[in-house]
Parts: C-alpha cells; structure tokens; sequence
C-alpha cells in the first residue's frame, strides 16, 4: 500500500474519533506494549507487521474500535504479542509459512500473552468479554487456527481464570446441528429452541442444539 494514502487515510479517521474517547480505548495500552497502533481499513480487523523501516507496528480497522462486544484491548494484546514473541520477525513469518502447525502454535501463544498482560493490568472486563467470544465459536477449528473452545481454554489459563467455577454462570452455545447432535455450525443470530430448524451455510438444514 502506498504510504501515503496509509497516512491520509489515517488522519482521516482519528479526525472522526473524538480526542477523549481515542484516550479512553488505549487507556492502559502502553503499559505493557507500546507499539504503535495505526487505525486503518484492514480487511483482517487487526495485524501484526512491519513499517518499510522495519519497525513494529500495528494495523486495526475502525470497525474494531467501534465495536463494543468485543475485547478491543485484547485484539491489540494479542497483535502487539506477535510483535513481542518474535512472529513478525523473518523467522516467525517463514515458521508459519512453511509449517501448517505453527498458525496455530503462534495464535495460542498470542492469546497467552495477552491474556496475561490483561490480567497483570486488571482489564478483567475486556478479557472475559473476549474469553466469552472465544467460547461461543465452538469446537471446530477454523481453517488452521485453533477452535474457539480452545482458544477460550487456553487464555482462561494464562490468566489464571478457572472456568470449571463459573460452569453455572456461563451461558450455552446455540449449534446448529445435524440429525446425530454433532454440531455443524454455531448460531449466529436468533437461535430458536432446541430441536428447531436451523442452517449452516454450505452444509445444509440441520435442528438447533445446546
């Protein structure tokens, strides 16, 4: 992209976000990363990368920081973790392009480290919304990254939340579900009761399960 319309595009956006509210969706930000943040249309919500300097620096769409039913300090944790494991670097980016796995095994130590600086810096609310998140896209991995039920897992654990004590709090995940009960997809938007009918986009008719 030329860095030139990165730079237009980018101020013109920040002019859209009031100067306080700006402030108040990176409080806490710098004190456990830093990187620069550069909020921008990306197609990827948010990225990892490097400048043409190669320096670090993080790309994240307005839609992001417009969405209040997500963890928008996570995504940037979890971004600025590429960064800080090394991801980004030459070596990271050959590992994962030349290993099916290592999406994977860089994703989940991303969410880790995240999860960690969260619960150092007391961002509670911002990591169970995200664990949440992580929970209601199921066991099925999308493409080669981990499920969303070990995602939730596995940040759950480094931030030394136990989530076996909050089983009766949690909230079931509506799937869509074939006539055996294995779960095709998740329900995005108004689940009926169980046993109505339901669909899964490319996979057909199936009935609602918990």
């Amino acid at each position: 992209m030329n860095h030139k319309y990165l730079l237009v595009a980018l101020l013109v956006t920040v002019a859209l976000i009031p100067s306080q509210s700006f402030a108040q969706m990176f409080a806490g930000y710098d004190e456990f990363c830093g990187v620069p943040v550069v909020v921008v249309h990306n197609s990827q919500n948010a990225s990892a990368a490097r400048d043409q300097f190669g320096n670090p620096v993080i790309y994240v769409d307005p839609g992001v920081m417009a969405n209040w039913t997500m963890s928008r300090m996570f995504a940037l944790a979890h971004e600025c973790a590429h960064h800080k494991l090394g991801h980004t670097l030459p070596q990271g980016m050959w590992f994962r392009n030349t290993q099916y796995w290592a999406t994977r095994q860089q994703e989940l130590a991303a969410d880790c480290w995240a999860a960690e600086q969260l619960a150092r810096t007391n961002d509670t609310d911002d990591l169970e919304r995200m664990i949440l998140q992580f929970a209601s896209q199921g066991p099925m991995p999308q493409g080669s990254y981990p499920s969303g039920t070990e995602r939730a897992n596995n940040a759950a654990r480094c931030a030394g939340i136990d989530l076996r004590s909050r089983e009766e709090e949690s909230v079931p995940v509506p799937y869509c579900c074939d006539a055996f009960g294995n779960p095709r997809c998740v329900i995005q938007v108004n689940p009926g009761p169980p046993g109505s009918v339901c669909g899964c986009i490319g996979q057909g008719y199936g009935v609602t399960c918990y």
